[in-house]
């Protein structure tokens, strides 16, 4: 009996023990494995809501926002029913909301965690005017709070293909972040850069944690008190990073609405400036929205740094070759009847040109002088020339940073082509073709705006920015991306024929296939281009137009690109081309670093 008793005492001796290790002794790390049971009880009674991902801003060359807006908006814990709104406070607030009873008692009936109210069925935050954020503040309700939350992307947001999205892919987190995966500094459901500036900047972009809200409740979801709603964020001053581009927002959201206004569904346009090639504006179309991106769909890529067919506008890269190889006299004449006699190969003017120079040729776009023309070239040595102007690889900036050895910064750019892999290079019929950019000639808008660009510099390339620089939430610079030069192991062109394009590109305008624009608010220079292309069965065109302006003093040169419109469509390159410059025109443009 007295054992018995013995034993029972001793059980209850080591629950009691064993109580006490667990309650006060080793609260902060319980077993093996350090489990703080005090924090993890406060988790249990936690219900936290996302305010601030931490991601760094993305903003213009003039320090405006082009991500991550802050607005109003109300969240709605989930509590107590004893503390949940009466009828009253219930009609008062959906009148403040501008909403229906009935609207609000479906959200609040469904909230299992807090939640953002207009973001009950996939949309967004509705952001609340100063006098409604008064007014609600005004109600005293324990179960919903005014806060300050992130729009990432907000409504009216442009660059969406250029600044790209943030996702869930977690193969990529592993792949890529594997390290801080494993020391808990990113998780296999965390957002990362998923295309644009959010993918070639993600490992700057990501920060060092979010701001939460956190609501504190005990088992019977009653607010506990004295701790209520709180704040949870970061104590870094130094983030989250900010992004200079080289955008103008102003210019990119005047151009968007002009592409939107000549309803053009597929195509893209890219500004930059003259004088070092920084990106000042680059559109694409079709648009898309990044909150809700269909990745089987390609309107969420960048068609400015995509390769396509370009027409015309290669015989730029014919005339270059001609020129510095002196195999064209100025004064040497080619006839053209419409049509060269031979492979079918015919001139858009089916009438015929006439005799005309390689001058004249380029300004009315003549194919059978081109035809000519590359009968005296070889195919090395065009793609030499198209070397020397930047048109077969990316051109984008690409070197080396404090953290990176090799670092690009655009996504996904595209190489241009000349010949596919097992097209006879050498074969006539092939290189006349090639000549007037069809057949399997690629290149991107960027590569068309940058050649120009290498003109208007004396046939000195650049590799075009998109950023300049990371700079601390203080302002401190974390990374520069100076202006870099676009070499070529062909040299460059040289500045007479630099020059001579240039002028031949005035020509275009003044007497040529560009005359529409002499109505422009600069005087202009170009070159057009249309290129035939096949979708599935249809027969398509791409219409092109490239330059620059003013011709007096150049300050942009500017491509544009119309994709798969039909045949019979009207051109909508050349008015588009227009109205950016006449945009350009309307603007002081700060410069870029």
């Amino acid at each position: 009996m007295f054992l018995m008793l013995f034993l029972i005492l001793l059980g209850f001796a080591g629950i009691f023990g064993k109580l006490f290790w667990i309650q006060i002794a080793a609260t902060e790390s319980y077993s093996s494995r350090g489990i703080n049971l005090v924090k993890n009880s406060v988790i249990q009674r936690q219900r936290a809501l996302v305010l601030e991902s931490g991601r760094g801003e993305i903003l213009d060359r003039n320090l405006q926002p082009l991500t991550g807006k802050i607005v109003k908006a109300l969240v709605a814990f989930p509590i107590n029913s004893e503390f949940a709104m009466n009828g009253q406070e219930v009609s008062q607030l959906t009148r403040i909301l501008k909403t229906n009873k009935a609207s609000w008692v479906t959200f609040a009936s469904n909230l299992k965690e807090p939640q953002v109210w207009g973001t009950q069925d996939g949309g967004k935050a509705l952001s609340l005017s100063s006098q409604q954020v008064k007014e609600i503040d005004g109600l005293g309700l324990a179960n919903i709070k005014v806060v300050e939350m992130e729009d990432r992307y907000p409504t009216g947001m442009t660059a969406r293909q250029l600044i790209g999205f943030i996702g869930q892919n977690p193969d990529r987190v592993m792949q890529i972040y594997g390290s801080d995966l494993e020391k808990g500094r990113v998780a296999l459901t965390s957002k990362i850069g998923g295309a644009g500036l959010e993918k070639s900047f993600d490992a700057w972009l990501r920060g060092v944690g979010e701001t939460s809200i956190s609501y504190f409740t005990d088992a019977g979801k009653r607010p506990l008190a004295g701790l209520d709603a709180r704040m949870i964020a970061p104590d870094n001053s130094f983030y989250p990073v900010k992004l200079i581009t080289t955008l103008d927002s102003r210019v990119q959201q005047q151009i968007e609405a002009l592409m939107d206004k000549l309803n053009i569904r597929d195509g893209a346009a890219v500004v930059q400036e003259a004088k070092h090639g920084d990106v000042i504006a680059m559109a694409s179309r079709p648009n898309y929205n990044p909150l809700q991106v269909d990745l089987a769909s390609n309107n969420w890529s960048n068609y400015a740094i995509k390769a396509t067919a370009p027409g015309s506008i290669f015989k730029t890269i014919v005339a270059a070759a001609a020129l510095d190889e002196k195999v064209v006299t100025p004064t040497e004449t080619f006839n053209c009847e419409g049509a060269l006699g031979k492979y079918g190969f015919t001139c858009w003017w089916r009438d015929g040109h006439g005799p005309l120079t390689l001058e004249e040729g380029y300004a009315q776009s003549c194919n059978i002088v081109f035809a000519n023309v590359m009968g005296r070239l070889t195919a090395a040595q065009l793609e030499k020339y198209a070397n020397k102007l930047g048109v077969l690889n990316e051109v984008g900036w690409t070197g080396k940073t404090d953290t990176r050895d090799v670092f690009e910064q655009w996504d996904s750019e595209e190489r241009g082509q000349l010949f596919a892999a097992h097209t006879p290079e050498n074969d006539e019929g092939v290189l006349m073709q090639t000549a007037i950019g069809q057949r399997d000639v690629r290149m991107t808008p960027l590569q068309a705006s940058n050649m120009v660009v290498t003109l208007l510099n004396d046939g000195k390339g650049f590799s075009p920015r998109v950023v300049q620089e990371i700079q601390y939430q203080t302002g401190r610079e974390m990374e520069a991306f100076p202006v870099k030069s676009l070499s070529s192991d062909d040299g460059k062109i040289s500045v007479a024929t630099s020059r001579t394009l240039l002028k031949w590109m005035r020509e275009v305008v003044t007497e040529g296939t560009g005359q529409s624009l002499q109505g422009a608010k600069w005087k202009l220079a170009g070159k057009s281009g249309t290129a035939q292309i096949q979708n599935g069965k249809q027969e398509k065109v791409n219409q092109w137009f490239i330059g620059y302006g003013p011709v007096e003093t150049p300050q942009y040169a500017v491509s544009v690109v119309i994709k798969n419109t039909d045949p019979t469509e009207s051109n909508k390159a050349i008015p588009l081309f227009k109205g950016i410059m006449d945009i350009l025109a309307s603007q002081g443009l700060s410069n870029s670093k």
